[in-house]
């Protein structure tokens, strides 16, 4: 073989591994697996869900989206293994197509424990803006992950009806409030899991028709100046005390994916 068209040949061979070795590291890291490029946090601390819901003849023929986060920290049978549970917040924050955050809410979720979000019933049912149908139906969702306040979190009376303190908003359940009253912080030591299902009518433009599911985006320790906004934010939308801009925590068994 001429010596040129054999370096030529060991040239492409090495490009080809070289190009398939960056886009499988590349890959990990979309996917939320441990590498370099998360700075060292584990996965899953922040999630980023869009979502569509497509309305139908009828304004209330809506094909839904379904959110689940699982909480994959301590153990879900601490009597049997002598390990403890760890309850893990998800923080979560609706934007709507024109990126106002909507709704704000925190949900608490036990170890080896399932929160499915339905867009429709849970996370865009209450807006602040009431955003009109072809603004709320499209939108973002991010999805922090937090340790509960115990300084809030309370099982008596008084309190929010949350089980918070009385002094924390509707948007706090179980000690988990996703806004700047107290705050909370984002460290290795809590992540969550996530996809989006989704019931796609025919001819859309977002995915084949029927259901499907995909992972949440995952941005591991997140941006720390995002962070303070999402918090901060949350607190104005539902500080003035009517009610709208929080969203719901899934009681289990209520959503499922449905066309109603």
């Amino acid at each position: 073989m001429d010596q040129r068209i054999s370096k030529c040949l060991i040239t492409a061979v090495g490009l080809f591994v070289g190009v398939a070795l960056a886009a499988s590291a590349n890959a990990g890291t979309v996917k939320g697996a441990s590498s370099a490029t998360v700075t060292g946090a584990r996965p899953g601390e922040v999630l980023w869900a869009d979502y569509h819901l497509f309305a139908g003849g009828d304004i209330d023929d809506i094909r839904d989206s379904i959110i689940r986060l699982i909480n994959p920290n301590g153990s879900a049978n601490a009597g049997i293994t002598g390990e403890s549970g760890q309850t893990v917040c998800a923080m979560t924050y609706v934007f709507d197509s024109v990126q106002e955050m909507e709704e704000c809410c925190g949900c608490p979720i036990s170890s080896a424990g399932l929160l499915s979000y339905s867009v429709d019933w849970n996370l865009t049912n209450n807006g602040v803006f009431s955003a009109p149908v072809d603004e709320a139906g499209n939108g973002v969702v991010a999805v922090v992950a937090a340790a509960p306040n115990p300084n809030i979190t309370t099982a008596s009376s008084p309190s929010n009806g949350h089980d918070c303190t009385v002094g924390q908003s509707g948007a706090c359940n179980s000690g988990c409030d996703p806004t700047n009253n107290p705050g909370y912080g984002v460290t290795t030591s809590n992540n969550l899991l996530g996809s989006r299902i989704d019931n796609y009518p025919p001819g859309n433009f977002f995915g084949p028709p029927g259901l499907t599911e995909v992972a949440l985006y995952d941005d591991g320790a997140g941006d720390p100046a995002n962070l303070t906004y999402l918090q901060n934010e949350c607190g104005q939308l539902v500080g003035n005390g009517s009610g709208a801009g929080i969203c719901s925590c899934p009681v289990p068994g209520e959503a499922e994916p449905h066309d109603h």
